[in-house]
């Protein structure tokens, strides 16, 4: 949760009832928030190895580091995709299954996870020689998106 809030919503968390609903609210924007942070980090990756690419293109048009370059970037996109889908902490009053707070904040530190993890691979991007290392980044990236999406369902449906 956002240690500055607005007068508005400080006076939100202060009224009986609703404070539930606003704590719940701003774990669930700070969750898209981070989920936002964490694509923005994989596409300067992107960024950072296009630009490596099309300077071994420039020099040696046939090197077999393209095709490993092409296929991080790829699983790179998979996974972009695969956040920009995902579900956030938002059901609606009719859902059989209700998110409680406890549920939010654990959804919200698999997103710290998740970026973490990005910004090691990105920092691993800005180098030809750190590109084997990013591979098993993203496995841990892709794991911790399935683990943020076993957490919508309650235990016995996992």
């Amino acid at each position: 949760m956002p240690k500055e809030l607005t007068p508005l919503e400080q006076l939100q968390l202060l009224i009986p009832g609703y404070r539930g609903y606003k704590i719940k609210d701003l774990i669930r924007q700070d969750d898209f928030l981070i989920r936002q942070s964490t694509i923005a980090k994989l596409q300067n990756t992107i960024n950072n190895l296009s630009t490596i690419e099309s300077q071994i293109a420039s020099s040696n048009p046939f090197s077999p580091i393209l095709k490993r370059i092409e296929s991080i970037i790829s699983e790179i996109r998979t996974l972009i995709g695969m956040i920009q889908s995902s579900q956030g902490g938002g059901a609606d009053i009719y859902a059989r299954y209700k998110i409680q707070t406890e549920q939010l904040d654990e959804i919200v530190k698999n997103d710290l996870q998740m970026i973490s993890i990005a910004d090691q691979v990105y920092n691993l991007s800005l180098s030809l020689d750190n590109l084997e290392g990013i591979i098993p980044l993203l496995g841990q990236i892709r794991q911790v998106i399935i683990s943020r999406q076993k957490l919508f369902f309650p235990a016995e449906y996992r």
